[in-house]
């Protein structure tokens, strides 16, 4: 079972890594000389921002998702200073 959250964990670290790097690509990748994003129209940087916002959630979202599986994994060692605030909220339910 740790091997499964193991491998789960870590393809979503690397998952959730390679596209923050990705979005960060893009964004560099659009701009001129001088630092400024270049835009052919106002209808193509706002499909562009939309883009990189819902990659960049989606990628913090791996990141998240990775780092929790790979918690429950090793619970009996280091997981559980990760856990720790999760099971605080569950437990007093501050949302």
């Amino acid at each position: 079972m740790v091997k499964v959250l193991a491998l789960i964990g870590s393809g979503a670290l690397i998952a959730g890594t390679g596209l923050y790097f990705w979005v960060k690509k893009r964004k560099f990748d659009r701009t001129n000389t001088a630092g400024v994003e270049q835009f052919a129209s106002f209808s193509g940087k706002l499909g562009a921002t939309f883009v990189d916002k819902f990659l960049a959630g989606l990628s913090a979202f791996c990141i998240f998702a990775g780092a929790i599986f790979m918690a429950f994994g090793f619970e009996d060692s280091w997981g559980w200073i990760v856990l720790l605030p999760i099971y605080f909220v569950l437990l007093i339910g501050i949302w």
